[in-house]
C-alpha cells in the first residue's frame, strides 16, 4: 500500500505498517458504513467489525483498558465524519492521520 498526504511527514512502511494501515483503513471505512446504516434507523450491533482490539495490538498496547478503548472509540467517532466514501484519495489521507494519532498516543510523541 503507497500513502502519501500533503500535511502528513513521509515514511517508509514494513510489512507490519502496511498490515496496520490496510487494518485502519477497512475500520474507517466499515465504521462509516455503519454510521451511514445507524443514522438511516439500522440496528447494527450485529455488524460492527471493531477491528480496535487489533489494531491497538498491533501498535502495542499491552493492555486495552476502558480508558484505552474509549480514547480509541472517541478518536474513530471525530473521524469516522468526515469519511466520504466514494472518495478514496481522503479516505488515504484519513487513514494516515489516524495512523499518526495511535502511533503518538502509543509513542507520546
Amino acid at each position: 500500500m503507497h500513502f502519501t498526504s500533503p500535511q502528513l511527514p513521509l515514511f517508509r512502511l514494513t510489512n507490519e505498517h502496511d498490515l496496520l494501515l490496510f487494518l485502519i483503513q477497512k475500520e474507517l471505512q466499515g465504521a462509516r458504513f455503519i454510521h451511514d446504516l445507524t443514522s438511516a434507523g439500522f440496528d447494527t450491533s450485529r455488524y460492527d467489525p471493531d477491528l480496535g482490539v487489533v489494531i491497538l495490538s498491533l501498535f502495542g498496547f499491552q493492555e486495552r483498558s476502558d480508558e484505552i478503548l474509549d480514547w480509541y472509540y472517541t478518536e474513530l467517532d471525530t473521524i469516522v465524519t468526515r469519511i466520504n466514501l466514494d472518495d478514496k484519495e481522503s479516505i488515504k489521507v484519513l487513514t494516515l492521520e489516524f495512523y499518526h494519532t495511535i502511533k503518538t498516543k502509543v509513542c507520546g510523541d
